[in-house]
């Protein structure tokens, strides 16, 4: 069998291919094409979280030294959206709580996804790679593609505590959002180019 990495024009269709929709790659599919969301926070999404509607689903960010966690909005393009609603259908006829959950407990457990991405970096070959190595790889391609820091800042739900944030700035930031997803989404379907890895030895950013 041949073996690849997460390297080259055609990195992120490998990877992506990768996945199934089984519930936990659902969620590391909606992590990525939503720009490369922490998925501790997404993982604990529930149903009532999801706006179908609206195609928007609010995470909450207890990062830090917040007291009370920070809502964070994600206006989701097309295809996460279609992924978020086939989680949200089955888990509202069952009863379920939360969107993404597996037949043995209610929420996929947080370090389920990080084992799966283990065992797909093992069979892509190459350099390992986890889920923090995607968020920031995720977040490197953003400024690639033209996504401004404030934007890639308020998307990913980073580097946004100083005083201005705070007190300040009650800009939502959704059409920005909003514009952004649509144009990562876009990119990582078409396969993106050069999606090295960026692993932390290689950039120190924080998360």
């Amino acid at each position: 069998m041949s073996t690849f990495n997460l390297q080259g024009s055609d990195a992120w269709t490998r990877y992506l291919s990768a996945l199934d929709y089984r519930p936990t790659d659902i969620a590391l599919k909606v992590a990525l094409l939503a720009g490369g969301q922490r998925m501790e926070q997404l993982l604990k999404s529930t149903l009532a979280d999801w706006d179908q509607k609206e195609k928007t689903l609010l995470l909450y960010d207890s990062k830090g030294k917040r007291t009370t966690p920070r809502k964070h909005l994600l206006p989701l393009a097309k295809k996460a959206a279609a992924l978020v609603n086939i989680q949200a259908e089955p888990a509202k006829a069952g009863g379920k709580e939360y969107l993404f959950y597996s037949e043995k407990s209610d929420r996929i457990e947080v370090c389920t996804p990080g084992k799966r991405v283990r065992d797909i970096a093992l069979a892509l070959g190459g350099p390992m790679f986890d889920l923090r190595d995607i968020r920031r790889t995720c977040e490197t391609h953003l400024a690639k593609d033209g996504i401004n820091q404030d934007t890639r800042a308020q998307l990913l739900s980073h580097g946004i505590s100083s005083v201005q944030a705070k007190h300040y700035d009650r800009y939502s930031y959704e059409k920005e959002k909003s514009a952004a997803l649509v144009r990562w989404e876009d990119y990582l379907l078409a396969g993106g180019t050069k999606a090295e890895v960026i692993h932390l030895s290689d950039r120190r950013a924080t998360l």
